[in-house]
């Protein structure tokens, strides 16, 4: 039944969205918006590390695809990375640190460790987020083992010399959108359109992606 649910309201979503120019996902896309403009003014810099896939944060923060070095699980791990301090401007992770094997200070002291003074982490997150790893969590690449609150990631910051932004997205509505598996359907650009004031729709206590902006 619940797989007819989705398909049905999947259906229904894109039959609203015709004619529209659509942009990031439901999940993602109150996040970007707001992220953009948190990191307004500022400039990732020459050299960007990217982990496990992040390349379109970088992107849409505004980094050069030159600028870009990828480092990817499980070649590399954010908890042990094979690089020299200080070597990269900017080291940026995309929906990455709920699935570390390592405790997460640990990754967050090593991507201090390679950033160079006044170099920027940039990590996005979730809080309310299902359960979405492994049957077993014994795939460590697959593994789902931590959630963070806005709170707990300037926590986990707390030697880095500012904390541009710790922040939050979610809603009231949000796990029944994920149960309809509506999370990942690209939302309309027009401000007008109901599925665009969804997206914008939110409640800090119901954050369901969470995300830090700290400056080394």
């Amino acid at each position: 039944m619940r797989r007819i649910a989705v398909a049905a309201t999947r259906s229904i979503w894109k039959l609203c969205c015709i004619g529209c120019t659509t942009g990031d996902i439901l999940g993602r896309y109150a996040m970007y918006r707001r992220m953009r403009a948190q990191f307004a003014g500022r400039d990732l810099g020459d050299r960007v590390l990217s982990i496990s896939h992040s390349r379109k944060l970088c992107t849409l923060l505004g980094a050069r695809e030159s600028a870009v070095l990828e480092a990817n699980f499980p070649e590399h791990s954010i908890g042990s990375l094979a690089f020299e301090a200080n070597s990269f401007s900017a080291v940026v992770s995309d929906q990455v640190m709920e699935h570390i094997a390592c405790p997460p200070q640990r990754a967050v002291d090593e991507v201090f460790r390679v950033l160079r003074p006044g170099g920027l982490a940039v990590h996005t997150t979730c809080f309310m987020m299902p359960y979405h790893g492994a049957a077993d969590d014994k795939e460590l690449d697959n593994g789902d083992f931590w959630r963070f609150s806005p709170s707990g990631l300037t926590l986990l910051h707390r030697n880095y010399s500012e904390v541009v932004a710790a922040d939050g997205w979610g809603n009231f509505f949000t796990p029944m959108l994920g149960g309809l598996g509506l999370l990942h359907m690209p939302v309309p650009e027009a401000s007008w359109h109901p599925f665009n004031k969804l997206a914008r729709i939110d409640r800090r206590s119901y954050a369901f992606v969470v995300w830090i902006i700290a400056r080394k």
